[in-house]
């Protein structure tokens, strides 16, 4: 009861500080796999209830074209979960799709650090690696970590 009371508070809150604003709706070359998920299907496992309130709420404003409200979200999200790494790849995710391969970059590193022990969360985390670094003009490093990615079983 007390974490709805929490829940109901910090979607409230959130609703009314956060300003609506229209990000880029760059779309990069887009992988197949990262095509077929959206941003609330990337994980099966459990998080804050806050946290996937935002994880809603980032998927909502991206469907809608809104990368920069997308991102708020997220960074809201991490504001709970610091450590969180499903909430790190999602940032790098939408990052990608504004045109920041250097951001997703950083993300993504990042994110690894704490996906330790999840096979399919860091072949995702390569993947997208590998996506970041082409987009930088990365080719070999971009090849590499496809390589690690098809090591990894999903």
């Amino acid at each position: 009861m007390v974490r709805l009371a929490l829940l109901v508070v910090v979607v409230g809150l959130s609703a009314c500080s956060s300003t609506p604003t229209q990000g880029p709706t760059v779309s990069p070359q887009a992988s197949v796999e990262r095509e077929q998920l959206t941003l609330t299907a990337i994980d099966e496992g459990q998080h804050h209830p806050a946290v996937a309130v935002y994880f809603r709420q980032a998927e909502d404003a991206r469907l809608r074209g809104r990368l920069r409200q997308s991102m708020t979200y997220l960074d809201q999200a991490r504001q709970i979960q610091p450590r969180n790494p499903d909430i790190l790849y999602r940032q790098a995710w939408v990052s990608v799709q504004m045109g920041d391969a250097v951001q997703a970059e950083h993300l993504l590193l990042r994110a690894k650090v704490f996906a330790q022990g999840n096979g399919t969360l860091l072949r995702r985390l390569d993947l997208l690696l590998a996506e970041s670094y082409a987009l930088q003009g990365r080719a070999q490093e971009s090849a590499l970590a496809r390589q690690r990615a098809s090591g990894l079983r999903p």
